[in-house]
Order: C-alpha cells, then structure tokens, then sequence
C-alpha cells in the first residue's frame, strides 16, 4: 500500500496544486466577494426607566463585503445597529452605534459611527391657574366675581420642558351672559412669553369656574404696586421692580372702589434673586373687588454691589 502512495508522488503533488488552484480561481470567478451598503433601523437598549429620550438619527448605514452568494440568502433585518443606554446620565451626548453582523461578511464602514442623544428625566411641579375673561357680559352688567376649582395644578414631563412652565391659563368667554353661570375651563401650559409649551401633560386639564354677574357696579382703573420681602442677597441691590401690566380695571361696589387707588401684589421673594429675571405674582385684592386676573408680571432688575476700592 505504501509503495503505491509513493509511486508518482511528485506528480500527485503537482496535481492537488493544480485542483487547489482550479478551485481558487473557480470560487473567486463565480463567487466574488462584492461590495454592498445597507440600511439598518436603529435600536436603543438599557433605556432608563422615568426619562424621555431623543435621538437624532433612526437608521444607520453600513458599508460590508461578503462572497455574491451570502448577499442572496440575507436581508437587512439580518444585521443589528443598536446604542447601550446602560449608566448614561441626564443631559446630551453623543453616544457609539454597535454592530452585528452576519456569519460571513466584513464591516468597512458605519455611518454615522456615533449618534447623539438627548436624556431628559421626567419630572412634575406645582404651578398657578389663571383664568381670563374675554368678551363682555350683558348691557349694564358686570362680573362680581370669579371663583376656580383650583388655584394650582401638577405637570408633568420632561425636565427641559417643565422647567419653562410658568403658568396653566384657560379663557371664559362672557358672550352676553345676563346671569351668573358655571364652566369647565380647559387649561393649557404657558412659558413666559405665554406661549404654549409642548411635550407636557397638565394632571388636571380643566377646572370648573363660578362666575357672578351684577347691575350697579362701578369700575375703576388703579396702578399695581409690587411688594418686595427685604431678604436680597446682602452683595446685591434692587434696581428696580416693575410689573406688567402696571394698571388694572377693577369692579366693584362703588363705596369700596372709592377707598381703592391701587391694588398690592403679594410679597415678592428676593432670596434667590442673584441676576435680573421675571416672576408670576398674585395681587392681593379686597373684599367686594373683582379684577378680570389676579395675578401679574413683575420684572425685577438686581446688580452686584460694587466694591469699595478704599
């Protein structure tokens, strides 16, 4: 047996050289490896719980080679891009996509490599209901008085949104009325500019409201005039405290309208005021006194005290 091994050895070598070589050139001929991209949707996993999440970005292409034959038995689905949200904190980064592939095939290139996301917590706050009239009630009346449900409610969302809340505001249209009526007011959330903020929830979308009409009333104009705690911070000085509006249109009794010449806004806190900004204040309004809104704007303008150079 073994002498027939032997026999003709250097020719069964070239010839398994040559089968070798054949089926190189017939794997590389019929089955070349090709170039190709596909588009893959990406995933997160290890996503947080309690936070809202952003990605700018959904799909991600991938530049790969493979022989001809693996690209006719797969398809897109068969790859996976995908971001590890494990132990990211609150705030934007820009995070690595990984890949996974096929049996087979090669990864040239990923677009993009990273993708930035946005990780917002999902809080909630307490903020006031403010109701405003708009219309008119019936000739010769006039609104007495507007009692809500609620003077606040919760919202709720992500934090880069709830943080610019500054108010839930609703509209009672008086159309006429000749008697006192209730309403469901829905509510929407307002940022400083009044301007509705999206991406929020209000717990309480509505309030119910109670709104008394009355003959005989006087109305009367009168200035606001904001009050301010002495708590400023003692290297700071208040420049000055200015609300909008400044004048309001009161109703009521003319006996009690008559000692009235301006209304005072509740007391402004000034603890925390270590750079000019803007408050929702409420007006401290007396008995037998109606105001259309009972709250105000107050710009307060602060500055460092300067040093005593001597």
């Amino acid at each position: 047996m073994m002498k027939m091994l032997r026999q003709n050895l250097i020719l069964k070598c070239l010839c398994l050289l040559l089968a070798l070589g054949l089926w190189l050139y017939v794997m590389n001929e019929q089955n070349p490896s090709i170039t190709n991209t596909v588009t893959v949707s990406l995933s997160v996993i290890n996503a947080p719980d309690g936070y809202q999440i952003h990605h700018d970005e959904d799909t991600v292409k991938l530049k790969v080679k493979a022989p001809r034959t693996l690209f006719a038995s797969i398809d897109n689905s068969d790859f996976k891009a995908y971001v590890d949200l494990k132990n990211v904190e609150e705030g934007t980064q820009t995070l690595p996509v990984h890949i996974q592939m096929p049996s087979g095939f090669e990864l040239l290139s990923t677009t993009p490599e990273k993708i930035n996301f946005t990780i917002d917590k999902i809080i909630q706050k307490q903020i006031p209901v403010d109701l405003l009239l708009s219309g008119k009630p019936a000739d010769d009346m006039v609104v007495s008085n507007v009692k809500q449900s609620a003077d606040t409610i919760v919202v709720r969302g992500p934090r880069s949104q709830v943080d610019t809340v500054r108010r839930a505001v609703g509209y009672i249209g008086l159309d006429g009325n000749k008697e006192d009526f209730t309403v469901i007011v829905p509510l929407r959330a307002v940022n400083d500019n009044n301007k509705e903020v999206a991406d929020v929830t209000l717990l309480s979308p509505t309030v119910n409201a109670n709104i008394a009409l009355a003959r005989g009333l006087t109305k009367k104009v009168v200035s606001i005039k904001p009050i301010t705690d002495s708590d400023l911070p003692v290297d700071y000085v208040l420049d000055s405290v200015k609300t909008t509006p400044d004048k309001i249109l009161i109703t009521g009794d003319p006996q009690v309208i008559s000692t009235v010449n301006f209304l005072d806004t509740e007391k402004i806190a000034l603890a925390k005021m270590t750079s000019s900004g803007q408050k929702t204040v409420k007006l401290v309004i007396p008995d037998g006194i109606t105001v259309s809104k009972d709250t105000v704007d107050v710009t307060i303008t602060v500055s460092a005290k300067k040093l005593d150079k001597n």
